[in-house]
C-alpha cells in the first residue's frame, strides 16, 4: 500500500491509499468462524456478488484491508505542514557542540551496555 497524504492542517489531513491487498499464497489452513446479523450477511453477500467473488473471499479481503490500514496508521505520522517544515529545518540544521556530552557518553557507555 502506498499512502498519499494531503494536508493543509491536521484537521483537514486525509490519507488515501490503494485499496488492494495481496493474499498470502499457499494452502489456507487456519479456520475462523464468526456470527453476523442477518441483515449484515445480506449486505455482505450482495457486495460480494457485485464484485463477483465468494462471500468468504470478500470477508477475508475486507479483514486484510482493515489490518493493512491499522498497520499503516501505526507506522505513519501526520503533522501539520508548518510543524513538518519546522521539523525538517531542524533536522537539516548544523548541530551545536554540547560541552561535556562526549565525556558523559563515555562514562555511561558500560552502564547502557549492561542494561540492554
Amino acid at each position: 500500500m502506498i499512502p498519499i497524504i494531503v494536508a493543509r492542517n491536521l484537521q483537514e489531513s486525509k490519507m488515501f491509499s490503494l485499496e488492494t491487498v495481496a493474499l498470502t499464497p499457499g494452502k489456507m489452513e487456519a479456520r475462523k468462524q464468526g456470527r453476523f446479523h442477518r441483515s449484515d450477511v445480506e449486505r455482505i453477500s450482495s457486495a460480494a456478488g457485485t464484485m463477483g467473488i465468494k462471500v468468504a473471499d470478500f470477508i477475508r479481503q475486507a479483514a486484510l484491508l482493515h489490518a493493512q490500514d491499522i498497520e499503516q496508521r501505526l507506522t505513519t505520522s501526520n503533522l501539520p505542514i508548518e510543524v513538518f517544515e519546522d521539523f525538517t529545518a531542524a533536522v537539516n540544521t548544523q548541530g551545536r557542540l554540547v560541552p561535556g556530552l562526549m565525556h558523559a557518553l563515555r562514562r555511561t557507555r558500560d552502564i547502557l551496555k549492561t542494561q540492554s
